[in-house]
This record gives C-alpha cells, structure tokens and sequence, in this order.
C-alpha cells in the first residue's frame, strides 16, 4: 500500500513537472499577445480572450504529446474537447482575475499572472485525473 501511495505520488509530481513546463510556454504566449495586442490599440478584454485561447490551444498540443503521451487515452476528439473545457473554466477565471484587477489599477501584466496562477492547480488536478486519466483494473487500488 504505502509503495503503491509512493509510486503514485512521484508519477503526480513527474506530471506536474511537465505540465508547469507547458504552463510556462503557455505564460509566455499569453503574456506575448496580450502586450503585442495591448500595445497595438486592441482593448485589454479581447486581447486577452485571444491571447488565453492561443495559449490553450499550444499547450493541449504540448500536454497531450509530451506530459501526459503515454497514458491511454481516449480519441483525439475526445481529449480536445475535455481539455478545453477545463482551460475554459481557469481561462475564465484568469480573464475575471485580469479585469477586475486592472479596474483596481494594477498593470494588466501583472494582473493577468496572478490570474494564470489561480487558475493552475485547478486546471492540473482536472486535467490530470479526468481528461488524461489513467484507466485502473477495477480490482487496483487508487
């Protein structure tokens, strides 16, 4: 049993490693589009919309082939559609973080960190047991 914990929570952190590495991607083209947007007269609230959909798009690509690839997965399809949904949910939260952020006078860069930051344990934690979960024998144990 306690082998079994160990185990699994060593593969939770091996995939949190990889996963914060596609986050940082991620940052960084979020954080890219929004200020060339920003700076190029677009309003904060449809670059950021344009910048986190951007940013979900790469790293679906970036975690489905590389931090979770060898899982057995469901279609394609499949896993798209769930990993949108969960990056819709902390997207969302990052794009409420962001406004009402700025609207308190915080610098939009700033503001739009500490949005991607709140919303990435959630999007880990269902990402990893839900669009890319392991499919267990009924008789192992979680």
């Amino acid at each position: 049993m306690t082998k079994n914990f160990i185990a699994k929570f060593y593969d939770l952190k091996k995939y949190f490693g990889k996963f914060a590495i596609v986050g940082i991607s991620g940052i960084v083209v979020n954080q890219g589009l929004l200020t060339i947007f920003v700076e190029s007269g677009m309003t904060i609230g449809i670059a950021s919309v344009i910048a986190i959909e951007v940013s979900i798009l790469t790293n679906f690509f970036l975690n489905n082939f590389w931090t979770w690839n060898q899982r057995g997965k469901a279609g394609f399809l499949k896993r798209f559609v769930k990993y949108h949904l969960v990056t819709a949910v902390s997207g969302g939260i990052n794009w409420i973080v962001l406004k009402v952020l700025t609207s308190f006078g915080l610098h939009y860069f700033a503001a739009n960190l500490i949005g991607i930051g709140i919303g990435t344990g959630i999007n880990f934690l269902l990402n990893n047991f839900w669009t890319f979960k392991i499919k267990f024998d009924e008789s192992e144990e979680l």
